[in-house]
């Protein structure tokens, strides 16, 4: 797909010139209401405002609550999308004031259509911004764990006992340690929701100093809680709410007689299913990064074993979502339910999953545009199957001929 730079026009003389120029060309435009887009025609232009004509006249603004719209149109060859305040409702007519930014954006190839009726989907968005190591030989690894990787490789490998022989390996550096696999019960925690948005090893060297949980690290392989602190604070945390939490990590590690503690994310296809975690409580024999690399390796064992064997993790991380319009390129959806306020990076690697003409369709691409307020998001599809492209485009084009015939 060819692209073009997103740029912004901050110019209100700019932008009120270029509304008319559509008014007096008679461009359509689309409105961008909260569950679908509607087509509307520019009729009248003001000093601060200007009117669009809806097309279809089965739509009752008087029962919608809006505060503002998206608007968005071709100019010049170029997209645009530029957010305006709501002035008044009379259908089928809406008053807008001029956005103060229109932003550019990459012109569509492909039909866009709104579902006569919203279709549920389940969002599933990868946490990690890096991919898991890829495939791994005997020299990536210690001697020592030579054995493990060849019973690791095996073609029908007995995974039961490969956790049980790399549990034994994780004992002889502490008793106060194991292998947490994620399920429903624990995959909200704390631990592993600092493993899945990171995929990093998390250590602690020394509990006794608070600066061991927030220290620079010259890794780009492990961190401590600064990490962790940074995500709150950008989720909305305060200063002094993010101190508190530090405070009661602190705490409990000291409660619990840990000296030093480590945790090492494994990974199965790019995703992250669990973690191992190794406290010691004797401050004569701390956890070094010789052992930090020992269990980086067993990670790796574990990763090669789990996608060798098949083993599906037993958790449902995926969010309840409606999809608002769809074309083969790509689709935009908004979160339902509790998870409204979920904020999910630009850029993070989404899988929607929804049922199409009876059939359950699987969709992959990435996230290419958000709207953290409206917890809605803009999906570009990448990569799909031929049985999934062809359901769409059947799906797309007989909505299309339906459109037609009833107007």
């Amino acid at each position: 797909m060819s692209t073009s730079q997103e740029k912004e026009i901050l110019s209100t003389e700019r932008i009120k010139r270029i509304v008319d120029i559509l008014r007096l060309d008679g461009r359509e435009v689309e409105l961008h209401f909260p569950h679908y887009i509607e087509v509307a025609k520019i009729t009248d232009t003001a000093a601060e405002t200007f009117k669009a004509r809806l097309t279809s006249p089965g739509i009752n603004l008087r029962d919608q609550e809006l505060e503002f719209l998206h608007i968005s149109f071709i100019f010049s060859g170029v997209g645009l999308i530029g957010r305006c305040p709501v002035i008044e409702k009379q259908a089928p007519y809406i008053t807008l004031e001029y956005p103060t930014i229109l932003q550019s954006r990459i012109k569509r190839r492909h039909p866009r259509i709104m579902p006569k009726n919203p279709i549920s989907a389940k969002l599933k968005y990868k946490h990690i911004p890096q991919r898991s190591p890829g495939k791994v030989t005997p020299k990536d690894l210690p001697v020592k764990y030579s054995k493990l990787y060849w019973e690791a490789q095996r073609e029908s490998v007995d995974i039961k006992k490969l956790f049980l022989l790399i549990g034994r390996e994780i004992k002889q550096m502490s008793q106060d340690s194991g292998i947490v696999l994620y399920n429903d019960s624990n995959i909200n925690t704390q631990d592993a929701r600092i493993m899945r948005e990171s995929g990093k090893v998390l250590f602690i060297n020394d509990t006794s100093k608070q600066e061991s949980y927030t220290r620079f690290i010259p890794s780009d392989k492990i961190i401590n809680y600064s990490f962790y602190l940074n995500e709150r604070k950008l989720s909305g945390a305060s200063p002094e709410e993010n101190k508190k939490e530090l405070q009661e990590i602190i705490d409990q590690d000291r409660k619990a007689g840990y000296v030093s503690k480590v945790m090492v994310p494994i990974f199965s296809q790019d995703e992250v299913i669990g973690h191992i975690k190794v406290f010691k409580k004797s401050s004569e024999s701390p956890i070094t990064y010789e052992d930090v690399s020992d269990l980086m390796a067993l990670s790796l064992l574990l990763k090669i074993g789990v996608e060798n064997a098949g083993f599906i993790p037993s958790f449902d991380d995926s969010i309840d979502s409606s999809l608002l319009n769809i074309s083969e390129g790509g689709l935009y959806l908004q979160i339902s339910g509790s998870e409204e306020k979920a904020l999910i990076p630009e850029g993070a690697d989404a899988q929607i999953k929804f049922v199409l003409n009876d059939r359950e369709v699987v969709l992959r691409g990435n996230i290419c545009r958000k709207d953290d307020d409206e917890s809605s998001y803009a999906i570009q599809f990448d990569k799909l199957e031929s049985t999934e492209k062809n359901a769409l485009k059947e799906f797309i084009n007989k909505s299309i001929e339906h459109l037609k015939g009833s107007s």
